[in-house]
């Protein structure tokens, strides 16, 4: 066997030998992706449970929960828990909607979070201002699709009007009319 012939050889191992290393790079990258879209995926879902376990837990809470936003019952401190609660579920909502278009949650973790916000509160004028207040924080594609899924269509410019009122919350303490 001639120099030649073992140096052909060398580089014929060589090749397989990258080859190799480059598909076990691949699959560690892909298990990498798959544990990082795993956790990112139970981080999620490990916020959604801490706000169910705390209304559950808190009677004050849940009676905050159960006004009517709509009917302006709302003044002051709790005027203030409201923009910020509702400015945490847009925040939790950026997040995730970020992460599916990132292909590193499935679309039932966006799904469940607009459920929760299709439920009205973001129609009541606290809602409206902290929709205002976030909107401009994300892009035309977001804000375009966060308000047809909302409000039924693009807001515009974003300034609340106070037209959309309308009775609401989840709860009723009232009387049926």
């Amino acid at each position: 066997m001639s120099l030649d012939h073992f140096a052909s050889w060398a580089q014929i191992a060589e090749a397989v030998i990258l080859s190799l290393s480059i598909v076990f790079i691949g699959a560690e990258a892909r298990q990498t992706l798959q544990h990082s879209r795993t956790q990112f995926g139970h981080g999620l879902t490990d916020r959604l449970y801490d706000r169910y376990f705390t209304i559950a837990r808190d009677p004050n809470f849940s009676q905050f929960l159960i006004k009517d936003w709509s009917e302006g019952e709302l003044e002051g401190e709790e005027y203030f828990r409201a923009l910020n609660l509702l400015g945490a579920d847009l925040i939790d909502l950026f997040d995730t909607y970020d992460a599916w278009k990132e292909g590193l949650v499935g679309r039932v973790h966006l799904d469940m979070r607009m459920q929760l916000i299709k439920l009205g509160a973001f129609l009541s004028p606290v809602g409206r201002a902290t929709w205002d207040h976030w909107r401009f924080t994300r892009d035309h594609e977001f804000r375009e699709w966060f308000e047809t899924e909302v409000y039924g269509a693009p807001i515009g410019n974003g300034a609340s009007d106070g037209d959309d009122e309308q009775d609401l919350n989840l709860v009723r303490d009232r009387e049926p009319e």
